[in-house]
């Protein structure tokens, strides 16, 4: 994490607006019940000055009714919901406004698919995130947006389309 490096994975919010949008979910969370498992703070000192930084923020104890849990953070925050099996996990995802993306992580790559198909959202990666191929459509479903960006027919707008992307690796790479 930080600025003009190689390794980094999490990068400055855009302005110093969204920073504040991305803690007040965070604290938001802890209101209605959330408990902050790591992160949940501004990065300052250093390189982290000259940005708005937020650390990578693990929330547990979410419920689908919660405002982290359903409306769209972008910032690096991550929730948790448990659930018992595959049916309850897609109603879960599937009970939002919004479908922009989301990320399956698991050994079976049956499972992966079945899950992918059936969870409402315009890309989807599987045991990955963040990977975006220049030559794929981006778009999502519900709330989060209409039609297709970067893609070569407007007349996709009209449609659904949706990506898996599968890592093959054996070990799992970065959540951001």
């Amino acid at each position: 994490m930080g600025i003009l490096s190689p390794d980094t994975q999490v990068g400055s919010l855009i302005s110093k607006a969204q920073l504040e949008r991305v803690l007040g979910y965070v604290e938001t969370g802890r209101a209605e019940g959330a408990t902050v498992l790591t992160g949940g703070r501004r990065l300052t000192g250093g390189d982290y000055d000259s940005g708005f930084f937020v650390e990578p923020t693990i929330l547990v104890d979410v419920r689908n009714d919660m405002r982290v849990a359903s409306e769209e953070i972008f910032g690096p925050v991550l929730v948790v919901i448990p659930f018992k099996d595959e049916d309850e996990v897609i109603a879960l995802a599937n009970d939002s406004e919004y479908g922009l993306a989301g990320t399956v992580w698991t050994q079976d790559i049956n499972r992966a698919l079945r899950v992918a198909r059936a969870v409402e959202t315009g890309r989807m990666w599987v045991n990955t995130a963040h990977e975006i191929p220049a030559h794929a459509p981006f778009g999502g479903y519900k709330k989060s947006g209409l039609g297709r960006e970067a893609y070569k027919s407007m007349l996709d707008a009209y449609t659904h389309k949706k990506n898996i992307y599968v890592s093959m690796n054996e070990a799992p790479r970065g959540l951001f």
